[in-house]
């Protein structure tokens, strides 16, 4: 399939489509983990309206993946400045990606990430940051064989 795999940068027309591979992702998330990605009531809204912000802002990159003419995946990254104590510079970060299931172990995800990494060289980029639930198995091994590593950790206590 990876042949016919086609990526280009996400329009306003995808916004419905990349919504409901959002949606897909989170709702496996949630099945993973619950505590941590229960959705508010206007969940997909408020992230459309992200979705929006970030295809208009020139330090944004959301990219799609489609097959066929259906938008099978997307990516979505940004250059981020360190924060203030920090000595000064900039890295990418990848806010989301999300693949649908059908076509998981394709190549979609990998193309989709080299895209992206190549958007953030052009820019001078030389480290790209992302999270992952430690609840996905597949998901951390997907971004070891990436080329990440884990260099902090998240850790939450619920109190009840």
């Amino acid at each position: 399939m990876t042949d016919e795999v086609r990526i280009r940068r996400a329009t306003g027309d995808d916004r419905e489509a990349v919504g409901q591979l959002w949606l897909e992702l989170m709702t496996h998330h949630a099945g993973l983990d619950p505590a941590a990605f229960c959705l508010a009531d206007d969940a997909l809204a408020q992230w459309h309206d992200i979705f929006d912000a970030r295809i208009a802002d020139e330090n944004c990159l959301v990219l799609v993946a489609e097959v066929g003419g259906q938008v099978v995946g997307f990516i979505k990254g940004s250059v981020r400045e360190e924060g203030p104590v920090l000595a000064p510079g900039s890295y990418g970060y990848l806010g989301e990606t999300s693949v649908t299931a059908r076509c998981h172990r394709q190549g979609v995800g990998r193309r989709l990430y080299e895209a992206l990494a190549s958007w953030f060289r052009e820019r001078g980029i030389s480290e790209v940051r992302l999270q992952v639930s430690s609840y996905n198995p597949v998901s951390n091994a997907f971004w070891r064989a990436m080329g990440f590593s884990p260099y902090l950790v998240h850790m939450r206590s619920r109190l009840d």
